[in-house]
């Protein structure tokens, strides 16, 4: 048994960045979603009766943050138009993903073991940083247990720098189940510090 982490490159430019700095409610719809579909800026791909579903359930237990259903509908609303504004100023944005579904342990003991076999300093901190983030979403607004890691653009240049001398095949044969997970992943920051993204984690 293992955990999914998923993983979305985030531009800290953006809009829709700056408004999950500062309004709570959106904030928490973003980690609420995070998990569905392929990536929070594709979640309004999935099956229409899916997303409908996940929405009733977002607005029933999270009735506290909403004086009704109708400003409930406004937040989505605005997620759904920040989501496609972000993808139109930031191209294919809705594909720098990745999800090492229950390759995470596997993938964290085999980095750390290159990493110190390469001398790098506190090398099993380095690795549950690049795994897990540095930061959290919001973090004026969110406590740390009902938010998302955040790997900074300081961190996604630093990975993109180790991952650039350490290719998966360093890791990993063609044949084991962690190396497409672990390809996926380290091609993420590589595209995520070429476009100075931070990148947004989740584990699921």
């Amino acid at each position: 048994m293992g955990v999914s982490v998923l993983y979305s490159a985030i531009p800290p430019g953006s809009t829709l960045y700056a408004r999950l700095q500062r309004e709570k409610a959106l904030s928490i719809l973003v980690v609420y979603l995070f998990p569905y579909g392929c990536g929070i800026f594709r979640f309004f791909e999935i099956d229409p009766e899916e997303i409908n579903e996940i929405l009733e359930d977002f607005i029933e237990t999270h009735q506290e943050i909403f004086g009704s259903e109708l400003e409930a509908d406004w937040v989505i609303a605005e997620l759904r138009s920040e989501l496609r504004l972000t993808r139109q100023a930031y191209p294919g944005i809705e594909d720098r993903t990745a999800l090492l579904e229950k390759t995470s342990v596997e993938i964290e003991k085999r980095l750390s073991q290159e990493l110190s076999r390469r001398k790098f300093a506190n090398a099993d901190e380095i690795v549950e940083k690049l795994m897990f983030g540095d930061r959290t979403l919001a973090p004026t607004l969110l406590s740390t247990e009902e938010s998302l890691g955040l790997i900074s653009l300081e961190l996604v240049s630093q990975g993109a720098s180790i991952f650039r001398q350490i290719d998966p095949e360093t890791l990993f044969t063609r044949d084991e189940s962690c190396f497409e997970d672990f390809e996926r992943w380290r091609n993420l920051y590589l595209l995520a510090a070429e476009k100075n993204e931070e990148i947004l984690v989740a584990v699921a």
